[in-house]
């Protein structure tokens, strides 16, 4: 940064003239060295962070929604057990990657909470994920502060970052603790980069400039987005008037190689999912390319009217007119900037560079999937758009008596509407029954997702079977070639027929099931993935009718498409087991435990198993893993007292008999004849 120099003192032109002397006035001290926020910054930064906590209070009371938080979360195999292994494989670039997504710090966060209190806890996670959104408003308040900033506009665009309602899917969406957690790392190095400028001291240079590569790399761990923490770095560059050479990009050289690396490793492992494959849309580079562009002006129309607000935005198919009509508004954005630029109107050019910076990749030009927009993309970028209204406070309504109390008057109408618009949009993420009759809203019949994914929480979480049917049948009646909506409501069937709830109809719901997988398999867009399950799933509706060997053809093709399905295994040792052929339901319970050491049940039936067929050795090890993995499941210690008492070891058979007992459970006359 260029050093200004005092001007040269002006001589008097008569020396000689004598001064009146005025009565001294106190001045102000400059503010010690070090010291980087006015007096009184703290209170009103805590104000802001207090009020963004109130806002999302109500996000406590939610719970997880199955919109990705079952494969970040509850079914995520790295959460299931807290052990060194599954640590090492949340940072395990194939291990640890989610539906493509390399993000393990989130995934750390959530081993950490599970450790702590035993369980999957959704509170807990809604509880952290406000925790560092508040966190996260403290750092914009403070690097607002350092751009310059006074206390009235950093307290404005703090807490337009902190309520505004597109800021509700970052924190009350349990899977975006990414989004958080990110961003608290990105504005902390953004705030000591500004010291870093500021600094002349060598020592205290080095120390934040560590400081920032170590931000930089926890935040790059947190979310990919993280890698235009660089490009960040140069719209302050522009904003503190820092003279464009090569200079600029070289200091920022570790920063450059940490985004690289992070971009590479997340390409890798989204390619290895097939996550950056467009085989849902189809669309042309040229319809990318408006896509991009209409996302854009999308965002900058969200930013004053949030609305609507979903979860998902389906790409319309065709694309409507006013897509192919978006750079019109684009380019005439990006020319208001040029002229901004050519006049110097720096907080205009630095907000729309950090917001364009920070979104560019996010503008689906290369994107795939099922949706070309989502809120939470504008939970970082939005900041220059935020600094923007800070510095306009700051500069035109706070020096003013006349227009700040009508300014303020302005802006609390404005908060107050923007803070309960937020506490209306966390309520739709209770649960995934709110969550997808919102979006149904919006989508009405045109997209069977919604009905799909709410007859999923209706089925598995509520089971409410016959309103599940209802949504999967017309999710089928939308998309009627899609096999995977087909599969769901003969699943849905035959959970019916299993369930105990439906005496008399099992036969009726199983053969219901059996025609909805059979239909299934017919459609010409099945995926290998997609027939595997059905041919398992059917596998399982025939072994439950008797028939046996039409189970075992279908579980065995099931088995050959996915060797990695769990249930297939398991399905086929229970038709194996009824056929007894009690060696092969051994073999496919080896399969099962290879896939997942950790499945307690399995240890303890192949125990089970192998006592039955007088093997009391190999039961004994298996039901001491089985113990060992759960040390109060009552029946394995009812086996392995079995398995003791064939060996003749009356005493360790005795010992585990009375923990059974103590645990609740009666002996057989079988039992008392073993120990005879």
């Amino acid at each position: 940064m260029a050093k200004r120099y005092p001007a040269p003192p002006t001589r008097p032109k008569n020396k000689l003239t004598p001064v009146k002397q005025r009565p001294s006035v106190p001045v102000k001290k400059a503010a010690p060295i070090g010291q980087w926020e006015p007096a009184g910054w703290l209170k009103w930064a805590l104000l802001a962070m207090a009020i963004t906590a109130a806002c999302y209070l109500p996000s406590l009371s939610n719970d997880l929604v199955n919109w990705d938080d079952d494969p970040n979360i509850t079914e995520n195999p790295n959460l299931e057990r807290i052990d060194r292994e599954s640590l090492f494989n949340i940072f395990d670039l194939d291990k640890g990657n989610v539906i493509g997504n390399y993000n393990p710090l989130p995934i750390f966060t959530f081993y950490l909470e599970k450790w702590a209190v035993g369980e999957i806890n959704p509170t807990l996670i809604h509880f952290n994920n406000l925790l560092l959104h508040v966190l996260t408003v403290f750092f914009v308040f403070r690097v607002l502060l350092h751009m310059g900033i006074g206390i009235g506009g950093a307290f404005v665009g703090g807490l337009l970052f902190g309520i505004h309602p597109m800021r509700v899917e970052s924190v009350a969406w349990a899977t975006e603790r990414k989004d958080v957690l990110f961003a608290v790392f990105f504005f902390a190095a953004l705030m000591y980069y500004v010291r870093w400028i500021k600094t002349e001291d060598t020592a205290k240079r080095t120390a934040l400039y560590l400081g920032m590569v170590l931000l930089a790399i926890l935040s790059g761990f947190s979310k990919v987005q993280a890698v235009t923490l660089p490009l960040s770095m140069l719209a302050l560059d522009y904003w503190f008037r820092r003279p464009i050479k090569l200079g600029l990009i070289w200091e920022k050289t570790p920063f450059w190689i940490i985004s690289l690396l992070f971009g590479l490793a997340n390409l890798y492992t989204l390619r290895q999912a097939g996550s950056i494959h467009d085989d849902v849309t189809h669309f042309s580079f040229l319809d990318r390319l408006c896509i991009g562009t209409y996302s854009f002006s999308v965002y900058l129309y969200k930013l004053f009217i949030p609305y609507p607000m979903s979860p998902l935005y389906p790409y319309p198919k065709p694309l409507p007119m006013w897509v192919y009509l978006s750079p019109l508004l684009f380019a005439a954005v990006w020319y208001g900037v040029y002229r901004a630029w050519k006049a110097d109107r720096r907080i205009w050019v630095f907000g729309m560079l950090f917001f364009f910076f920070n979104v560019m990749f996010l503008l689906q030009v290369l994107g795939a999937g099922q949706g070309f927009l989502a809120d939470r993309f504008t939970y970082v970028p939005y900041f220059g758009f935020f600094a923007i209204a800070a510095w306009l406070y700051h500069t035109y309504a706070w020096p003013s008596a006349l227009w700040r109390p009508r300014v303020n008057a302005a802006l609390g109408v404005l908060f107050a509407i923007y803070a309960v618009w937020t506490v209306r949009q966390i309520g739709i993420w209770k649960n995934g029954g709110t969550l997808w009759s919102h979006v149904m809203k919006y989508e009405n019949r045109r997209n069977s997702l919604p009905y799909w994914n709410r007859g999923q929480y209706l089925r598995n979480k509520e089971g409410k079977y016959e309103a599940a049917l209802e949504d999967y049948t017309t999710a089928i009646a939308i998309e009627p070639d899609n096999p995977e909506l087909t599969n769901s409501r003969g699943k849905t069937y035959f959970d019916m027929a299993t369930s105990g709830k439906y005496k008399g109809r099992e036969r009726e719901l199983t053969e219901k099931a059996l025609a909805d997988f059979t239909n299934a398999l017919s459609k010409p867009k099945i995926k290998p993935k997609t027939k595997a399950e059905v041919l398992i799933n059917r596998g399982a509706a025939l072994s439950s009718m008797g028939r046996l060997e039409e189970a075992l053809a279908d579980l065995d093709a099931g088995i050959a498409l996915a060797p990695d399905n769990k249930n297939g295994y398991l399905n086929r040792s229970l038709t194996h087991f009824h056929l007894q052929r009690y060696d092969k339901a051994i073999e496919d319970y080896t399969k099962y435990l290879e896939l997942d050491p950790y499945a307690v049940n399995i240890w303890y039936e192949r125990g089970m198993l192998r006592r039955s067929l007088n093997k009391p050795d190999e039961a004994i090890a298996d039901l001491n893993r089985c113990l060992q993995l759960d040390p109060n499941f009552a029946l394995a210690y009812l086996e392995r007292a079995r398995a003791y008492a064939l060996k003749r070891q009356k005493d360790l058979a005795q010992q585990d008999y009375l923990r059974a007992q103590q645990m609740g459970l009666q002996l057989s006359d079988y039992d008392r004849q073993l120990m005879k």
